[in-house]
């Protein structure tokens, strides 16, 4: 059955995958890692083809994200008064502070929903597809090389991170301290100056 699901990926191609790519950053319920790391493995593009590949699959995946965007965009207006005034304060604090969110989030499953957010806060259109976009190259670019080293073997890929996990936590543990550090820094700084 697995080999059928790759012979009809591979029948499609490089289309199929921007096809993948827009569904997903549309934030349908889809399982496209899975997918687009099977591709890898069926198309097997060196490092330089890869980029091209990716900026394809980002480009795709950032208009298709413009979806959600228009929908939190309108969604606005539509709360009651009451619920619009905690949405104020919401809006002003990922403006702050949450705007590069867009781009860090895009390559975890909430990175979907963050298009919903950026729509109702509304951010720039311009800002907020350039921020999608930087979100989404390095993942995909990074599920393909992947899906072509691991053979497409999404199993193979999961045992393997999981052997590495510790290392992925210390890793997040020591940027999160490092991201609050700066930013108290940061603060304290322009409090001194201003």
């Amino acid at each position: 059955m697995i080999q059928q699901f790759l012979e009809w990926l591979s029948s499609i191609g490089i289309p199929g995958l921007f096809v993948v790519m827009f569904l997903e950053g549309a934030s349908l319920p889809f399982p496209g890692i899975i997918i687009v790391f099977s591709y890898g493995y069926i198309i097997a593009p060196g490092y330089i083809e890869t980029i091209f590949i990716a900026l394809g699959m980002s480009i795709f995946y950032s208009i298709a994200s413009l979806i959600p965007y228009f929908i939190g965009l309108k969604l606005e207006e539509y709360l009651p008064t009451r619920l619009r005034k905690g949405i104020k304060k919401g809006i002003s604090i990922f403006h702050r502070y949450g705007i590069w969110s867009i781009a860090i989030s895009r390559p975890f499953g909430v990175g979907n929903y963050i298009s919903y957010v950026a729509g109702i806060s509304n951010v720039h259109l311009f800002k907020y597809f350039a921020l999608t976009f930087l979100g989404i190259f390095p993942w995909s670019y990074l599920v393909i090389i992947l899906g072509d080293y691991f053979h497409g073997n999404y199993e193979v890929l999961q045992q393997h991170l999981q052997s590495f996990s510790i290392y992925g936590y210390i890793l997040i543990a020591v940027v999160v301290i490092i991201t609050i550090f700066l930013f108290l820094r940061f603060n304290q700084r322009k409090k001194n100056s201003g």
